[in-house]
């Protein structure tokens, strides 16, 4: 039986430090969240024909903003995680009211910050390059819906 465990345990060891070997081997590269990020803003680009100009303009406000992005979503995190804490504790309410207000304002605070970059995005597009991505933006919605209905028909098949 001991050696069933350890022939599990050796295989689950070695296919752990064998994965990351084969994705970085992966032709395709590092595919972490931030890929995602780079693919979108490649599509975007190509898709309204940026000057390199505005792509110059678009990565300095993403530079400008970076740092301060980075301190709200830390703040966040830990919020988050004393919330839980508090929670698991038995906190009294004010003090899960106080928390509760405090993650409410940093929210509020993304949502101003992520309205600002689309702001300052959309002031250095050409008329053109507005109505291309007005264009893309209603595709979008309409690939959401479709995909939306899909999502209700099955739900109601499983019924």
């Amino acid at each position: 039986m001991n050696r069933w465990k350890a022939l599990a345990g050796s295989l689950v060891l070695s296919g752990a430090m064998v994965a990351p070997a084969m994705v970085m081997a992966s032709p395709h590269g590092d595919h972490g969240p931030r890929h995602h990020k780079h693919r979108m803003f490649e599509h975007i680009a190509e898709k309204l024909d940026l000057t390199e100009g505005q792509k110059a303009q678009l990565k300095a406000n993403r530079d400008a903003s970076k740092e301060a992005y980075k301190a709200r979503r830390q703040e966040s995190r830990e919020l988050r995680k004393e919330l839980h804490e508090a929670v698991r504790s038995g906190a009294d309410q004010a003090t899960l009211d106080s928390l509760g207000t405090r993650i409410g304002a940093l929210a509020v605070q993304r949502a101003q910050d992520m309205e600002q970059q689309r702001s300052q995005f959309e002031a250095i597009l050409t008329d053109e390059q507005k109505a291309t991505l007005n264009e893309m933006k209603a595709e979008r919605m309409e690939r959401h819906q479709k995909r939306k209905q899909r999502w209700r028909d099955r739900a109601d098949s499983d019924e």
